[in-house]
Formats: structure tokens, sequence, C-alpha cells
């Protein structure tokens, strides 16, 4: 990019360009519906990552590791090459050579026993920085701050040297290395291992190329505008992208067939003011396998740790295939979790755990932290995961390139996310009000997926009856007129709160930029109604609240209330009550339930139907799990959505129903059930199974062609009428799998 173009495009997207890099939206494979050759890594993966420690050369044994590789039905093992600690005898001038592994070379050692059992390898690199004798030989080569010292890791033992994406650690050295791994090992691809770095860097390069691109001095944080940091922001994504671009550049020398990767950031992770610059597009344009780190408990920097929800992995996978569907979603989760990586993680929740990644057609990246499990401190965890990955290796041709089905999708908003960074006057953490409308899609067994900001177009929309806006209360003028295009032509959303009140960049707006849908203008208030709130039912007759209204004319409401006006035509179904504070209880009322302000209000647009909620009904459907705010959710989506949602069944809430299909195959199906029927707390004591589910399916098709039960505790019985199959399962004990091929 030169100064000109930059300057150019800064000056339009400084701010946004962190959250939606240098790239547009990537189109889909053109092959997309049709049987194609792929390549290996595009097939369903079974990986397994041992991370090594130093010690874990000095009894280290290829034959072991093999046998618990074709025992557990893996066929990818990644495994460390270097980077911070080498484990082969590397003979390039920054080498690490690991010293507790004398004079063998465990990389020759794994990757041909690997290879002789028909085993892919994908070698782990790690640049991101280098012990003290490293730096002393080659000190320019390493990040420095704003007096040219060296900055040393904060987080890690010992502390590292840390490195740029200009200099020459992780440029002209680690392209060597890179080179010189695929060259004399037997390796199929590169895992790239924390790719980015945090702050900034004053080296010679980074000062001399950002002068020249930018035509001023790298900002200092502290004394730097907004502006400038903006600024900068856009400069270190694109040269992020450089970077990783000339990685991948030098791996797909060796040929296509040679995969690159890392991992993608946690969906509901907001990040730093001064970030990595690497985010979605990075994952799109660079890598072949789509990775996110979901592991059974947060990881976090904390003492304290909690678990995940169990349907997070399921709900990765939706995004990640939501975003660019014809790649291999694969959850990195760990057999001993990322905090007290020594001792098993429950083998319960682990269970259930790989079972949900595989409902929405995700694949596995056992991450081990040690050896594996038959050779470390604490071999519980061996072969906990080997039912999930001999269901795969034995259905392989039935689970290739398949995606969720969906007609109704979750709206995922980069520019919203990014704006969590300053804290919000409510309150909240980013992602809560998505994870409130997954939680009550999944618990009746909807099916849907994600919608991403940078992805949305009218061709995109097509395919969903319904759209959900959680929230997303930054949104640029485009997607706005996309999306109100997508409502007058006959579409279906459903929105909350603040949506559409900010721009990209998190300005306000004086009002909605989708107030014509809503049917509301925003009255400039946002009221506190956290406590003793509630909204009062004015429109009774009304299918919402028609269930309620004979025996209640109050609904529980808690979060934050944004005041608004009806607009004409816009039917209220229910106003705000302003509180009712109920001490002392004497004084606990008013005058009058009913405002002038709407908290739920229907609106026709065009041929499509909006409801908008001036409260916040997804957020508390996860928070607080009171039973109105659900309620009205589910509703309104079941209103909207009508007869398209292909799935009825008298399966409990606690069993997760999942629905794939294929890219490659024309109408074929997968429909899958986890079981997570248990007792109230984590980790999961005891699964409890479930009896007597019954369900209808609607697919698309003429008719059912083969219908054939791929797993289930009992004996399942199904009638097929046209495109509709009545399935009754008698017991399900963890997890079913049920494969339909449509005739078309």
């Amino acid at each position: 990019m030169h100064r000109r173009t930059f300057v150019q495009y800064s000056g339009v997207l400084a701010g946004s360009l962190a959250v939606s890099p240098l790239f547009g939206r990537l189109p889909l494979s053109k092959e997309m519906g049709k049987e194609s050759p792929l390549f290996w890594y595009q097939k369903p993966l079974r990986i397994m990552h041992t991370v090594l420690r130093e010690i874990d050369a000095k009894n280290y044994d290829a034959n072991a590791v093999v046998d618990y590789l074709k025992k557990g039905s893996y066929n990818t093992l990644c495994v460390n090459a270097g980077g911070i600690v080498d484990f082969f005898q590397n003979p390039l001038p920054a080498a690490n050579v690991n010293l507790i592994m004398g004079n063998r070379d465990i990389l020759k050692e794994i990757t041909t026993a690997c290879k002789a059992a028909g085993i892919k390898v994908i070698a782990r690199i790690d640049f991101r920085g280098v012990e003290e004798h490293v730096y002393q030989k080659f000190p320019d080569w390493f990040k420095k701050d704003t007096s040219q010292n060296p900055v040393r890791t904060n987080y890690t033992k010992p502390v590292l040297y840390e490195s740029c994406y200009l200099g020459q650690y992780r440029n002209e050295y680690a392209n060597e290395f890179v080179r010189y791994v695929l060259t004399n090992y037997a390796v199929d691809g590169i895992w790239h291992n924390a790719p980015g770095f945090g702050g900034i860097c004053y080296c010679s390069r980074c000062r001399e190329a950002y002068k020249a691109t930018v035509g001023k001095e790298i900002p200092v944080v502290g004394t730097a505008s907004e502006e400038e940091l903006d600024r900068y922001m856009t400069w270190k994504t694109q040269t992020a992208d450089q970077y990783m671009d000339r990685i991948r550049r030098t791996v797909k020398s060796f040929g296509q067939d040679k995969v690159y990767t890392a991992e993608v950031f946690s969906i509901y992770g907001v990040g730093q003011r001064i970030d990595s610059g690497i985010d979605l597009d990075s994952a799109r344009k660079h890598f072949d396998i789509l990775v996110s780190v979901a592991f059974l408990t947060e990881n976090s920097q904390g003492e304290r740790f909690t678990y995940e929800d169990l349907n997070y992995g399921s709900t990765i996978i939706k995004f990640l295939k939501s975003m660019v569907p014809d790649k291999e979603a694969v959850v990195m989760y760990g057999g001993n979790g990322t905090t007290h990586r020594l001792v098993m993680d429950p083998p319960l929740d682990l269970k259930v755990w790989l079972w949900e990644i595989l409902s929405a057609g995700g694949r596995f990246w056992n991450c081990y932290f040690t050896n594996v499990p038959t050779q470390t401190h604490d071999n519980r965890n061996a072969f906990n995961e080997t039912e999930a990955f001999q269901f795969v290796k034995a259905n392989e041709e039935l689970l290739v390139q398949h995606v969720p089905v969906a007609n109704i999708g979750i709206y995922y908003s980069n520019p919203t996310r990014i704006s969590y960074r300053s804290k919000t006057a409510e309150g909240d953490r980013f992602g809560a009000e998505i994870r409130g409308v997954e939680s009550v899609l999944m618990e009746n067994h909807i099916p849907h997926d994600f919608i991403l900001d940078d992805q949305v177009s009218k061709e995109r929309l097509q395919k969903y009856k319904l759209v959900i806006l959680p929230n997303v209360r930054c949104m640029a003028d485009k997607e706005i007129e996309v999306l109100k295009n997508y409502v007058r032509e006959g579409g279906n959303l459903v929105a909350t709160y603040s949506t559409s009140l900010c721009d990209t960049r998190g300005n306000d707006r004086a009002d909605f930029g989708l107030s014509e849908l809503f049917g509301v203008r925003y009255a400039g208030k946002k009221e506190n109604t956290r406590k003793d709130n509630y909204q009062y039912i004015l429109d009774k007759g009304h299918p919402l609240v028609k269930v309620d209204s004979p025996k209640t004319e109050l609904l529980f409401t808690a979060g934050y209330t944004a005041l608004t006006k009806p607009r004409d035509k816009a039917t209220v179904i229910c106003t705000w009550v302003p509180a009712i504070p109920n001490q002392p209880p004497d004084k606990a009322w008013v005058r009058e339930f009913s405002t002038a302000y709407p908290t739920i209000v229907e609106n026709k647009y065009g041929k499509g139907t909006v409801f908008y909620f001036a409260n916040q009904p997804d957020l508390l459907s996860y928070e607080t799990g009171h039973p109105d705010p659900r309620n009205l959710l589910l509703r309104t989506i079941r209103y909207l959505a009508g007869t398209a949602i292909p799935i009825e069944t008298n399966a409990p809430s606690s069993v997760h129903i999942g629905l794939t299909t294929s890219l490659q195959k024309k109408g074929q199906y997968n429909l899958t059930l986890v079981n997570t029927t248990s007792g109230m707390f984590r980790p999961i004591r005891e699964l409890v199974p479930v009896h007597d589910i019954k369900i209808k399916l609607k697919l698309d098709g003429r008719s059912v062609g083969l219908c054939k039960v791929l797993r289930s505790q009992s004996e399942c019985h199904i009638k097929s009428v046209e495109n509709t199959l009545d399935i009754h399962i008698p017991k399900l004990a963890d997890f079913c799998a049920i494969h339909v091929q449509m005739t078309t």
C-alpha cells in the first residue's frame, strides 16, 4: 500500500479498521453444492496437538505416540518444530535447541514414524520471542520501547524478548526456519502459534516503515490522540497482514497441499485498544483451517476459573462456518485444559463438549499440553476422546463439508464488539445478548447460524426468514440500507435496545439508524431499570402476550430500557412502567402503570415485519433467566419464522438438536442429538438418559431417498411422507446421529 493510498484509506476507515481490516468479504467456494476434489485438510480432521515441554524430550517415544494416535483414531499430529525451543538439531543462527534432547532429533523421529503410519504432521512454530542468550546475539531483531530498550513479556517464565511484525526474527529468520523444516522433514503444513503481538514497537524497522507510509512518527500511548492511535492501528493491521502473507507464501511454495493455519480469537473477546491487528479477515484470507480455542474452562489470567457454557463448542463452529462455509472449522480443546494442565479434565463434560462440536459440523483439535495421555503424569485422560473420534472416522464420507442448516441468523457486529473496549454505562459485557438469544433458540430446538456485519449483503440475507439483532448498537449506513431493503422485500427482523444508535466508530446518532423499521423514535434517554421495574401489557390481545394477559397486567423487566416514542402505524404491545421501589411496602405503588414509552413494538415495513424491544430480553435471558423475557423472545421468533422452522419435537431443552447439510452433495443431511441432562452443577457428575423423544423433521427435497442411523442407544423408528420424517428415539444416553439423503 503506497502512502497516498494509505492516507486516503485511513482517513475514511480509521477506528473501524482494526475491526475489519484491509480485505472485504471473501467469495465462497465456486464448488459449493458440487462434488469437487478436496485437499486433505478440507476433509474431517481428527488432530492431536502435543505441546511438548523441554523435559518431554528426555524419554520421548515416537512409536508410543503413533500407537496412541492409531488407537485413538487420529489422522493428524501437530507437534513442536521450534521457535522458542527447537525440537530438532537446528543449524540456523538464532537456534535454541532443546538441551534435554541431547543429540536426538525429535522432529525427525516423530515425522518418520507418522508417515510410516499414514498420519499427517503439522509443525508447530512460535516466534513471539526468545530467551536472553538468543537476544544477546541479535539485539536489533526484536521489539523496542520508546527509549530503544528491549520489550519483554510479563506473562511467561522465563521472560521472553518480544518480536514485532517487521523485525528480522519474525521475517527473514522465521521464513528461513519454515523453509528449512519443510525441506528437511516430512511435514504437511505449519501451525503458527501466537502470530500476533500487542502494544507498539519502536524498533528502527517499524519507525522507518511507519514514517515512509504515514509520514509521521509512531505515536506514544498516553500522549497520542485517538486519531493518531487509529492511524497507527490501520498501519499495524496492514503490517500484520503482510507478515502472515509472507509466512503463508513460504508454506505454499512447497505445494497447495501444505496447510497454513493459526487460531482465531474468541468470538466474545473484545481485546485491547492497541491490539494485535489480527482479526477475522486475517483468518478468512490466510488460514486453510479455521481453528478457535474453546477449552472447557475459560483461559483467563486470573486465579479463579469457570466452566464455559456446554453449547459454546457448537456456537463457535456455527460462527466459523458462517464466516467461511467451505473451510474446515475446528475447535482446539484440551484433554487437560488451559489451567491445572497436569491433571485430567472432567470426563463427562469433555464427552458432551465433543458431541456438541460435532453436532454443528465441526472437527476436533485435541491440544494436549505435555505428551500423549498415556505418557504423562496423569493418564486418566487417555482415550476419553476416542468414541467421538471413531465416530468421525467411521462416517467420514457422510460428514465431509457439512454446514449448519439455518434460515434464522444472529447478527454479529465487529464494530459493536470493539466498542466494548470502552466501559459501557450499562456495565454489560459483549456477547451476553448473543448468548441469551442463542440459549432461547437452542433450548427450543430452532436451527440458526450467524451473519457477520462485513458479509451482510442482499444476496446473503435472501436465505433468512428472520434476522435477529441483539443490541447491535454500532452499524454503518450501508448495513442499515441493506437491512431496510431486506425487510422491505419480505424479510423479518427482531432488534433490541440500542441497536443502530451508533455509527461504526461508536459515535451516537440522534435517532436509531433503523428507526423506520422499528416503528419508534429515540427519545434521547436510557433508563436504569435493573431493579423493581416492569412493563405494562397495553395490547392484551396481541399474540406475544395473549397467553399472559388474562392473568397479569405486568411483565418482568430489568437491565436498561431505551425511552422511545412510537411512529405512526406502529403497534405498541407493552409500555415502560416507572420504577416502583419496594420499600417501604406501604408506598410501593403508582397511580398509572402505562406510560407513553413503548417497550415492545410491532411494525410493518414493506412486505416484512419488525419487532423492536426497547429493553434487553436477550441479556436477561442469559443473565437472569426469568421466564418473561425468554418467553417474549421465543414467541416473537416463532411468530415471525412460522413454518420455516424445520424441527418440531418434544425433546427437553437439555437435549441439543443439530442439523447440518452437505456443500458437496445436494440433499444430504445429518440430524444429531446431544444429551446434556444432568444435575445442577458443573462439572457434570452424571448424565441422565432421556426417553421417548419424538421429532418431526421437514427437509428440502421431494422425498426421503435414504435414512441411516449412524449412532443410537436404542432402535430408532423412522417414517417418512414426502419431505417430512417422523422420528421416534426411545432412549438417548449421550449422542444420536441420523443421516438422511433427500431426492431432489
